[in-house]
C-alpha cells in the first residue's frame, strides 16, 4: 500500500491516498467551509480491494451562498463511506446511472450531474431538465455545485474551487473517482465530448415540450461518434501519469455531458441512496450516498434514509426531497391534489406535513429493504 498523508482544511489524516503503484503523494489544498459548519474532512484508505473514502462532504473552497436565488436549501455536513474497487474491470455493456452519484472527487463530494427536474413534473416524460444550460435556474455556485434538500453539497460540472487546489501530474488532474473504481480527471484539449446537440425541434403537445434542442433537456444530445474523443460514458483508455501501464478513466468535460451518465464497469452499492447503505460495513451502516442517521448536522427528507418514520422519509424513493405521483401509494395518489397545495405535481417538505405519520390511520409504507 501508498501511505501518504492528506492535508484538508487544517485536518492532517494518515491514510493511503489513491492506491497507484509507486505513487506516494502529499496533497495539500486551501480549506474551505463557510460560517457554522466545520472544517472539511476526508479520508482516502485501502481496505480488502478497496478504496474507501470517508468524508462530511463539505468541500475544501469557497461554496456560494446557500440557501440562496434557485436553491432553497442550507449546507450541512454529512457522514458518507463510499467504496469503489482497486482494480476495477470493463464490463460489454454500459451500466446507466440514475437518480445517485456517478462518483466521488478527492476531496469527499459526491459528483451528482443529473437533476430531480421534468417537463411538466413528469419523471415518465423522457425529457429530464438539465442543471448546466437548462432553462431553470438550479442555484449553481461558481463550482457548479448547489445543496440537496438533506444539506448535501454536490458537483453537477468541473469544480474550479477543486481544481484550483489540485496539482498536474503531467498535463491531467485527477479529481475524483466513479462508483465503479475507475478514475475521473479534468477536461484537457485532446479530451473532447461526442455528445452534439440535435438538430431541428422537440415533438410537441402530449409528446414533448417543443422548441429547438438547445440543451434544456438531457433527451437535447445525442452520441455521434467519433465526433470527439471520448466514448458514451465520457471516457477512455489510456496512460496516465497516475496509472503509467494504462487504464480506463472517465473525463469531466466543460460540455454535455459534464461527467458520466452511464459506466464501464459495475458501481459499488455504497454510492446508492437510501438502503441498503454502502460502504465496507454494507447495510448496516446505512453510509454512502446520502449519509447515515447519526448525520453530522444533516437533515431529514434527504438521501440515504431507512424505511418507517415520517412520510417524506417513507414515500421519497430517489432521495429528492420530494414526492412525486409515481412514489405516492395508492390512498395518497387518491387524494394527491388536496396535499399538493401549489399545483406542481409534487408534495414537499412542506406540504407534507399535511400527511399522517404512521400510527395516525394513513398509508403504510414500504417494508424494509
Amino acid at each position: 500500500m501508498n501511505k501518504a498523508l492528506l492535508k484538508w482544511g487544517g485536518l492532517i489524516l494518515a491514510g493511503h491516498l489513491y492506491g497507484h503503484p509507486g505513487q506516494v503523494e502529499d496533497v495539500s489544498t486551501a480549506a474551505g467551509g463557510a460560517a457554522g459548519l466545520p472544517p472539511a474532512e476526508v479520508k482516502i484508505s485501502e481496505q480488502g480491494g478497496y478504496r474507501v473514502i470517508e468524508a462530511n462532504g463539505l468541500p475544501n473552497h469557497a461554496m456560494g451562498q446557500f440557501p440562496g436565488p434557485g436553491c432553497p436549501n442550507a449546507v450541512s455536513a454529512q457522514s458518507y463511506t463510499f467504496r469503489m474497487p482497486l482494480f476495477p474491470k470493463t464490463n460489454g455493456a454500459f451500466t446507466v446511472i440514475k437518480q445517485q452519484p456517478i462518483g466521488v472527487a478527492v476531496n469527499g463530494v459526491p459528483i451528482d450531474p443529473g437533476t430531480a427536474e421534468y417537463w411538466k413534473n413528469d419523471r415518465n416524460s423522457g425529457w429530464h431538465m438539465e442543471a448546466i444550460g437548462g432553462g431553470k435556474n438550479l442555484g449553481l455556485d461558481q463550482s457548479l455545485a448547489h445543496v440537496q434538500p438533506n444539506g448535501a453539497y454536490h458537483y453537477h460540472g468541473i469544480p474550479e474551487g477543486l481544481l484550483a487546489g489540485l496539482s498536474a501530474n503531467g498535463n491531467q488532474k485527477l479529481m475524483g473517482y466513479a462508483a465503479d473504481g475507475f478514475p475521473i480527471y479534468a477536461q484537457t484539449a485532446q479530451n473532447r465530448s461526442s455528445y452534439q446537440l440535435k438538430k431541428g425541434s422537440r415533438p410537441s403537445g402530449t409528446a414533448g415540450p417543443g422548441g429547438t434542442y438547445d440543451g434544456t433537456y438531457e433527451a437535447d444530445y445525442e452520441f455521434v461518434e467519433g465526433s470527439g474523443d471520448l466514448d458514451k460514458a465520457n471516457g477512455k483508455s489510456g496512460v496516465t501519469s497516475e496509472y503509467p501501464q494504462g487504464t480506463y478513466y472517465y473525463v469531466a468535460t466543460a460540455e454535455f455531458p459534464f461527467y458520466p451518465r452511464m459506466l464501464k464497469g459495475t458501481p459499488d452499492a455504497s454510492f446508492r441512496r437510501g438502503p441498503p447503505g454502502g460502504g465496507p460495513g454494507g447495510d448496516s451502516q446505512r453510509k454512502g450516498a446520502g449519509g447515515s442517521g447519526g448525520q453530522q448536522g444533516g437533515k431529514s427528507g434527504g438521501m440515504g434514509q431507512a424505511a418507517g418514520g415520517s412520510p417524506m422519509q417513507r414515500f421519497d424513493k430517489n432521495g429528492d426531497g420530494k414526492i412525486s405521483m409515481e412514489e405516492a401509494p395508492p390512498p395518497m395518489k387518491a387524494n394527491f391534489s388536496q396535499h399538493d397545495s401549489n399545483g406542481d405535481g409534487w408534495i414537499d417538505a412542506e406540504e407534507a406535513r399535511s400527511l399522517p405519520r404512521l400510527g395516525q390511520g394513513g398509508p403504510k409504507g414500504p417494508p424494509p429493504n
